[in-house]
């Protein structure tokens, strides 16, 4: 019964207390009418002072009028006071580009909300609330909707049943409990006759998509309930790591947790982070480009507002496009004279150069191999390189990688380790009289490997920052 499914979702999630003032958005309809009466049942026993506003969105004529004085002689039967409003959707939605129903439900919030704000000026400061008539059925549509259209955890929750000062106690009914309950209490309502066609994408899944569901499952609408609740739960604890993930990054400017965290984690941390800081609001194929970069450790993503997100060396920045494009600039024609010992690179890199005789090159070597086999692909013949400096690759560059027998641009060969293009222009190399001798990460040429006639050995490692 109504009752009962009302007093659970009341209690559990708190939505009235003693001596409330509650504002109730009643279209006419059975929903809002079943609302109103549930409401006023328990005003005596808990104090509770309640308004009802409707508002008449210009769109369906007569009907519109219709409704909106049957709600006015439910409103007089029951001894609650009754606010009329008349806006022209159909205008608004035109001006602001947006569509009926999308307007509709800005319009009538705002006036719900002007409602609670007038009512709290009067009561001294007393925040009243909004009970609108959702049912378990709306909720069911609304999930749907969101899997039609493609959406992530979020849109499984379907239609809260509290929202700040906003509460639903008829979340847990369905249909049938609605219009059982208004035939019981023999409580007048309206239709309104677009929700009986199939012109509009819920009345579509109601009138098309539900029934079907229901041929499969007669339970559906309590299965998608559960399915709301669980996916509630969970999009609770992924935003509270993803809350810490953001709120760590905007105090301090670090991003471990950024680093350390899933997608769904990082995701959302790095979407709040955009509108707190940049006041941004990035599409979902920003975020994911985002969360590419942290995986793969590098990477850039051109967001709105002509904004660039930015991962590097376990870093990640926001910068706008004309900043990047001269930091760019100045970085790709870096170019050092080359000594042993440290050189930084302009994105923080350390390059670590060590010269050794061959007898320390061999017992370096042995050391290695239980260690690291990666430190052979970086030793260079130290007698072979003149005038060597470091840099970054310029159009052109070409490599003989050690061992290969071949030569091939720089551009071939990145494409070859799957080495990210965002990352490219900052790979440190050294050039010998014009001839590339080594590049991090990839190694010697053939040109400059160690042989047997190697006197000094030149062992080169690069470090991030």
């Amino acid at each position: 019964m109504l009752e009962a499914k009302c007093g659970l979702a009341v209690e559990r999630y708190n939505m009235l207390s003693q001596g409330d003032s509650v504002i109730v958005g009643l279209s006419g309809g059975a929903d809002s009418s079943a609302l109103l009466h549930y409401l006023c049942s328990l005003r005596e026993r808990m104090s509770l002072n309640i308004t009802a506003v409707h508002v008449n969105h210009m769109i369906r004529g007569e009907e519109a009028e219709r409704d909106a004085e049957s709600a006015g002689r439910l409103c007089e039967r029951m001894g609650v006071e009754f606010h009329l409003y008349r806006q022209d959707v159909p205008s608004i939605a035109a001006q602001k580009g947006i569509g009926l129903e999308e307007c509709g439900r800005e319009v009538r919030y705002g006036i719900f909300g002007r409602e609670a704000a007038q009512s709290a000026n009067n009561a001294a400061g007393h925040i009243p609330k909004i009970a609108t008539a959702h049912t378990l059925s709306d909720s069911v549509e609304t999930v749907i909707f969101h899997i039609i259209r493609g959406c992530s955890i979020n849109g499984l929750k379907g239609i809260p049943p509290v929202r700040g000062n906003i509460i639903r106690p008829l979340i847990y009914c369905e249909r049938s409990d609605i219009e059982d309950y208004c035939a019981r209490h023999d409580i007048d309502y309206v239709t309104d006759s677009t929700n009986l066609t199939a012109d509009y994408a819920r009345n579509k899944i109601r009138l098309c998509i539900l029934p079907l569901m229901r041929e499969l499952n007669p339970s559906v609408d309590d299965a998608i309930g559960r399915l709301s609740e669980l996916a509630g739960a969970d999009d609770e604890l992924i935003g509270e790591y993803a809350d810490a993930a953001a709120d760590e990054y905007i105090r301090t400017g670090r991003a471990d947790r950024l680093f350390e965290s899933r997608m769904p984690v990082a995701g959302r941390a790095l979407r709040k982070i955009c509108v707190a800081v940049l006041n941004i609001t990035p599409e979902q194929k920003h975020i994911a480009a985002m969360c590419d970069s942290l995986v793969t450790g590098a990477g850039s993503v051109n967001l709105p507002g002509d904004t660039i997100f930015r991962v590097r060396n376990g870093k990640i920045s926001f910068s706008k496009k004309a900043e990047h494009s001269s930091t760019d600039s100045a970085e790709k024609n870096w170019s050092i004279k080359f000594e042993p010992g440290e050189i930084i690179t302009p994105g923080g890199q350390k390059i670590i150069s060590i010269i050794m005789d061959k007898n320390n090159y061999n017992n370096f070597a042995v050391h290695s191999e239980k260690n690291d086999k990666t430190v052979f692909k970086n030793c260079l013949d130290y007698d072979k390189i003149k005038g060597a400096v470091l840099r970054f690759r310029k159009e052109g560059d070409r490599f003989s990688p050690a061992g290969r027998n071949c030569s091939k641009s720089l551009k071939k060969l990145f494409n070859e380790r799957k080495l990210p293009p965002e990352v490219r222009d900052s790979v440190p190399l050294m050039e010998s009289e014009g001839k590339i001798a080594w590049i991090s990460g990839i190694g010697a040429a053939e040109q400059f490997k160690v042989t047997d006639e190697t006197e000094r050995v030149l062992f080169m490692k690069t470090l991030s920052n």
